[in-house]
């Protein structure tokens, strides 16, 4: 449980450098908020794919592994 209320809060962040991005007043600014967005974006990334690993092992079907779909953030 831990771990979705860290992916929340990184979601939570995110969303928060976007929006100071779309609503900056200078170009560097939106570029600053921008990077942030985009680390932000690969600590959620990284915390729903480490969620899908643990949560769902690998599964041996007739000699075939078969991963459980990725969580993937668009």
């Amino acid at each position: 449980m831990t771990t979705m209320m860290n992916a929340t809060r990184a979601l939570n962040r995110q969303k928060i450098a976007v929006e100071r991005t779309l609503y900056a007043r200078s170009a560097e600014e939106s570029q600053l908020a921008a990077r942030w967005a985009a680390a932000w974006h690969k600590l959620v990334q990284r915390k729903l794919d480490n969620m899908a690993t643990r949560s769902a092992p690998r599964v041996d079907f007739s000699g075939f592994l078969v991963n459980p779909p990725s969580r993937v953030l668009h």
